[in-house]
């Protein structure tokens, strides 16, 4: 009996200890699915559009080089970006990496869904009367890309760049990861390629209701 209630208890602290939430994340069975509303798909087609225009305009790997002139010429959008990249760089010491692209953007798309900023990024074909929809298929040559990109050698405007770059006709998958835990990193996009032969984005719904889930292909 004694030692049925220390089981008990350990497993009470356990689960006090680690949030729910983020053991669902973490666990890799094919079963599992993670889900994001639509309206971060569509901010995160403004983030890509905000990397490559700030990509384009500025010099992103030497901050401090960029005019108030150059800086006032930026978008909205991008000019959103810029400011939340220089704000998290003067609350860190050091050199930004990759694993901070995943935490900046995270922080952006949270900015853009606070304010409203979106727009339309695609066209559905309506089926099963009301209900919408689509599949998105990663490959696995994209992801161990995506893999590549947020490593620790790669920097942070690299892996800005980068992640633009696999993901410009694929805002869904994006966002998936972004939906993530920021610490997380590819752990999410791993764990939905856990048969390595790339992943599945599944969007249904209606409306402001849509959903969308990852599963292996």
């Amino acid at each position: 009996m004694k030692k049925s209630f220390v089981f008990l208890l350990s497993l009470v602290l356990l689960f006090s200890i680690f949030p729910i939430s983020t053991l669902a994340i973490v666990k890799t069975s094919e079963d599992d699915t993670i889900t994001v509303p639509g309206k971060d798909v569509k901010n995160t087609a403004v983030l890509v559009d905000a990397i490559n225009e700030l990509d384009e305009k500025l010099d992103m790997k030497n901050l401090s080089s960029n005019s108030p002139e150059d800086i006032s010429q930026l978008s909205l959008a991008a000019k959103t970006l810029y400011d939340t990249i220089v704000n998290y760089e003067n609350q860190t010491s050091a050199s930004l990496t990759g694993t901070d692209a995943l935490i900046i953007f995270k922080e952006y798309i949270d900015e853009l869904n606070s304010s409203e900023v979106i727009k339309p990024v695609e066209h559905i074909v309506t089926t099963m009367g009301v209900i919408n929809y689509k599949e998105y298929k990663i490959s696995n040559s994209q992801i161990k890309q995506l893999s590549a990109a947020v490593g620790i050698n790669s920097g942070f405007w690299g892996t800005a760049t980068a992640i633009a770059k696999i993901f410009a006709k694929s805002p869904t998958a994006l966002t998936l990861m972004l939906g993530a835990v920021p610490l997380l990193g590819m752990g999410t996009i791993n764990a939905c390629n856990s048969k390595g032969k790339g992943i599945i984005i599944t969007k249904m719904g209606s409306g402001a209701t849509n959903t969308y889930s990852c599963r292996s292909q």
